[in-house]
């Protein structure tokens, strides 16, 4: 979980973070799966939605900075992201006030 706290907006893939604690990446997603019942994927996915949901409530950065911020690709992927990980665009959540 620090590795995720650290390094989220760089690195979303559970490679990294298998490299970083000299794993397999096979072998750190079974281990995180027996360990906490939630898939790798989701405990990064979780950690980089829940930072974009604070700055969508908490700044007046638009979803592109924070698509920039958080390291998308573009202002698209970012926006079809969130939606798929809350079932609200960034727009529609920042609105939710």
């Amino acid at each position: 979980m620090h590795l995720v706290q650290t390094h989220y907006k760089q690195e979303r893939g559970l490679e990294f973070y298998a490299n970083q604690l000299h794993l397999t990446p096979k072998h750190l997603a079974k281990v995180i799966k027996e360990t906490t019942n939630k898939a790798a994927n989701d405990w990064i996915d979780e950690h980089v939605v829940l930072e974009a949901k604070a700055l969508l409530k908490s700044t007046n950065m638009t979803a592109q900075q924070i698509s920039d911020e958080l390291n998308f690709s573009d202002q698209s992927f970012f926006g079809k992201y969130f939606k798929r990980h809350t079932g609200v665009s960034p727009r529609e959540y920042k609105g939710k006030r």
